[in-house]
């Protein structure tokens, strides 16, 4: 047997494993947006995707392990496309753009994964929560850093701002990304900037 024969044996099933997980992350990524976490079950994710249930227990302990998951892999593509996009900007209201800017895209290019996280009557409040508390450590260090430079009223406290900030840009996103036909792009954007501590 060659060596080139003997790596497509050994990688077809490692890339079929890789393409049942990636159906099972799509199915109940859908799932859990229409239906709310604690309205899907394992079963139903595994025949949406198209498995057998067992096989479902092959990648997942179980939906709560694959919807944390879904929710932190989403988390380390955004942490990452909003390093890049404020790569180089040192004006902060630049800065502050450039992450609302990216949030918004991120939202729009992943929709359902957003509303099941910040949705209104979502069932996930608790994961909510979590990817907020891993938001905020970001805005709080650039607001105490202009609180220093005394381009803040001195009044206002990082943290609670960052968590404000956080949770209203998440809300009102949502919000929007439910029925876009609400505002446009432009004024999610321009409005949520606009609110923001920086640009008073």
């Amino acid at each position: 047997m060659s060596v080139s024969e003997s790596r497509i044996r050994t990688t077809a099933p490692a890339r079929s494993r890789a393409d049942t997980r990636r159906r099972l992350i799509e199915a109940a990524t859908d799932l859990f947006a229409s239906d709310g976490l604690h309205g899907v079950t394992s079963a139903r994710i595994a025949a949406e995707a198209g498995v057998a249930t067992g096989t479902f227990y092959l990648h997942f302990k179980d939906k709560a392990e694959l919807f944390r998951e879904i929710v932190f892999s989403a988390l380390a593509e955004l942490s990452e496309r909003t390093r890049v996009a404020i790569d180089g900007l040192d004006d902060p209201r630049s800065q502050v753009r450039a992450r609302t800017a990216e949030l918004v895209a991120f939202a729009e290019e992943n929709r359902n994964l957003f509303l099941v996280l910040f949705g209104r009557g979502t069932e996930s409040a608790g994961m909510g929560d979590e990817v907020l508390d891993s938001l905020t450590p970001g805005i709080a260090d650039a607001l105490r850093a202009r609180a220093r430079a005394g381009q803040l009223p001195p009044e206002l406290h990082p943290a609670v701002a960052a968590q404000a900030i956080a949770a209203m840009h998440s809300r009102v996103i949502a919000w929007w990304v439910e029925d876009p036909t609400r505002a446009t792009r432009d004024e999610v954007i321009e409005t949520l900037c606009r609110m923001h501590p920086v640009h008073r």
